[in-house]
């Protein structure tokens, strides 16, 4: 029966956060429900429902109304969850409130529920009006080993492409059968860009596109509530709180991604963009943002679903996160840094706490979700701002010598940091000799995750990462003090290596086994291990690594040309004109051959076409631990994991600047690995590089 609770009885079940519900579901199926009206038009479900961080006996259920009154307040939902998609067997018909003040968002945890189950949920208006209906899939009880099937995204510009991965998902699902269906999406960042306006998309062929959606409009932003309408050519920054929520409801018109976040559960964390480019604690080169860090919590709280105050944490038992609170901040210098670079200026912090979203979900005994956020709590890359160009991509990789120097800070060398350090045979300052040692997670993360690691007893212990903890060496010996590692990407954890050595040495001393990781941010497929010590005499492999490409920013390699356009030496390196060679594309990777087989193999691929010729210019020692690159494609992976061993499908897609609708976007090759369980005394191990279809040019190192 429909609960007939009184305002203040309601209220009291009300959590301590605006917005937030909590249901119990019935064990029988209630009788007297409410029934939509299909013909109700008073109000609107524009962004879908989607759910969130499945328990064994709970979920996160959201969505979003919109009252064509927009004098209204709050608006009174009903939301409801039953066995079966008709909705003949509801187990909860709860009221929930949407507030204006909180864009008219809601989440309700729903408890109460059967294990490793799938149940359908939908929100009902005070008119009838009716959304979409979602599904959703609750984790297995503890004491099994439900296998667990989790589809890997990151990375979507809404102005970049369109989100036609997540349809090919979809169809994929479809077609799988019942033991490797998915059971949940991870976004592992960059759900949205706080940029958009900037710059003309073009494909792999050099060509301006103009991206238009499926009523024709252009996939373009037309303005922001802080900024009005767009002028052509003149980027818009989010800077306010309306401002992320707008971003949040454009890229949730986009219809792929509306149709996966209603049809599986989703597990998110973030990373640069959902704040701002390179951005680290409240922190961003255009100054002190602690308001906006706290607009950009607000906004992501309000749009993105996750179990934070109520999650049931993995084996560990310990969960951290918090929901949003709303913190009065001012926009001030960070300064008082502890050791770890966190600044304890008062507002810094405050900003910070506004919110906590890293956490840990058990999937059974099989798997601990253990959900990181490299972003919050990270100090400044390994990379001083004095060295020019400093940034994600300096004008030319650097020595890992040097990054690992100016990272340490005042403990470089042993508590007697150099004076001076050196870049292309010149002696320059150190101008971290004085600093703190810069680390990704913070104190506090940091102690929680090997804690969480050491006290798992799950078979797997999955991190969820928003960066790549994997080095990516560039060989940079033909150039005058030139080294085989030199480090180009430093947002990533090669700009902290100090930690990262840390944290791998840990993991390897208390002989913690069964660890893997998975991110994103790259804009490109990578598959290797995670060294102890990438600069140690004899580096031993801990943990395997997977890192999927961007559901629709722009590939790697492009990416990677506008840095190096003006320097033929690199450039050529990066890619080539492949139509010369009978290849389809005039921007063909040359980038594969170098991360995996070295720069002269690079620089041969791309003097004659011919991929023998440059293996013959292969060098072994390049990379060791990188098995495959796939640096000129878009896509998502699906890992499967069973208590015997993990499976992982890398899939690229044709490039999304088009439209494709509910026909999905060709595939353009799918890579397998697999990686047995191991145990303590032995060390992880990738098997396969299966291929099918077009093979990643020079992009397997085993195949």
């Amino acid at each position: 029966h429909k609960m007939k609770q009184s305002r203040r009885d309601f209220l009291k079940r009300f959590s301590q956060t605006a917005g937030c519900f909590v249901a119990t579901a019935s064990i029988a199926p209630l009788v007297g429900c409410l029934r939509p009206e299909s013909s109700a038009t008073a109000y609107a479900f524009p962004q879908g429902v989607a759910s969130a961080d499945p328990q064994a006996d709970a979920v996160i259920l959201w969505t979003r109304v919109v009252p064509e009154d927009a004098a209204e307040t709050s608006v009174d939902l009903a939301v409801q969850v039953a066995r079966d998609e008709s909705f003949a067997e509801i187990l909860l018909e709860q009221e929930v409130v949407a507030a204006r003040d909180y864009d008219y968002t809601v989440r309700c945890s729903v408890d109460g529920l059967d294990s490793n189950q799938y149940f359908y949920y939908r929100f009902i208006a005070p008119d009838g009006a009716v959304s979409r209906t979602g599904r959703t899939h609750t984790a297995p009880a503890p004491g099994t080993d439900a296998t667990l099937t989790a589809a890997v995204f990151s990375c979507q510009h809404y102005e970049e492409g369109h989100f036609s991965a997540y349809r090919r998902l979809l169809l994929d699902d479809a077609q799988a059968p019942a033991d490797r269906k998915i059971d949940l999406i991870l976004h592992l960042g960059d759900f949205i860009y706080e940029v958009s306006n900037r710059r003309d998309v073009t494909d792999l062929n050099d060509r301006v596109v103009i991206l238009t959606n499926a009523d024709g409009s252009p996939r373009r932003f037309r303005g922001l509530p802080s900024k009005g309408a767009a002028q052509p050519g003149v980027p818009l920054v989010a800077e306010s709180l309306e401002d992320y929520r707008e971003h949040y409801r454009v890229y949730l018109s986009d219809p792929d991604l509306l149709d996966a976040r209603a049809a599986f559960p989703w597990v998110c964390t973030w990373d640069d963009h959902e704040f701002h480019n390179d951005g680290w604690q409240s922190f961003h080169a255009s100054g002190p943002s602690q308001n906006r860090k706290v607009d950009s919590n607000q906004a992501w709280f309000e749009y993105i679903p996750a179990a934070l105050t109520r999650a049931t944490a993995g084996s560990s038992g310990n969960n951290p996160a918090r929901d949003f609170s709303f913190t009065q901040v001012d926009d001030v210098a960070l300064d008082d840094f502890d050791a770890d670079y966190l600044s304890r200026e008062p507002n810094n912090l405050a900003a910070i706490a506004s919110m906590s979203i890293y956490r840990s979900l058990r999937w059974g005994d099989l798997v601990d979700l253990l959900i990181v956020d490299g972003r919050s709590y990270r100090g400044p890359r390994g990379v001083d701002d004095s060295i020019e160009g400093a940034g994600f991509i300096t004008r030319s990789p650097l020595p890992a010598s040097l990054i690992e120097t100016q990272n340490a800070g005042r403990t470089a060398n042993d508590g007697d940091p150099p004076d001076t350090v050196e870049l292309d045979g010149v002696s320059i300052a150190n101008n971290r000799k004085d600093s703190p040692r810069g680390s990704m997670l913070g104190a506090e993360q940091k102690a929680w995750l090997k804690d969480s690691l050491q006290r798992s007893t799950a078979r797997w212990k999955l991190l969820c990462n928003n960066v790549p903890l994997m080095r990516f060496g560039f060989d940079m010996r033909f150039r005058d003090h030139g080294n085989i590692n030199d480090v180009w990407w430093h947002d990533a954890w090669d700009g902290y290596p100090v930690e990262r050595r840390e944290l791998m040495s840990f993991v390897r001393e208390q002989s913690i086994t069964n660890v893997v990781s998975v991110t994103g941010d790259r804009h490109a497929h990578f598959a290797g291990l995670v060294y102890d010590d990438f600069d140690g005499a004899d580096p031993v492999g801990v943990l395997p690594e997977f890192v999927g490409s961007g559901v629709s920013s722009g590939p790697r390699m492009k990416n990677q040309r506008n840095a190096t356009r003006d320097v033929p030496e690199l450039d050529s390196r990066v890619h080539f004109d492949g139509t010369k060679f009978g290849y389809d594309h005039t921007l063909t990777p040359t980038l594969n051959a170098w991360l995996l087989f070295g720069a002269d193999a690079a620089a041969r691929l791309g003097e004659t076409g011919n991929p023998s010729l440059a293996l013959g210019a292969a060098d072994p020692a390049v990379n060791p631990h990188l098995s495959y690159a796939d640096t000129d494609g878009l896509g998502y992976f699906v890992a499967r994991f069973s208590p015997e061993q993990l499976e992982v499908e890398f899939v690229t897609i044709l490039e999304p600047l088009q439209n494709f609708g509910q026909a999905g976007p060709p595939v353009r090759r799918r890579v397998r690995f697999a990686v047995p369980a191991w145990t303590a005394g032995e060390r992880p191990e990738l098997s396969g590089s299966e291929l099918e279809g077009e093979p990643p040019l020079m992009g397997l190192k085993n195949s």
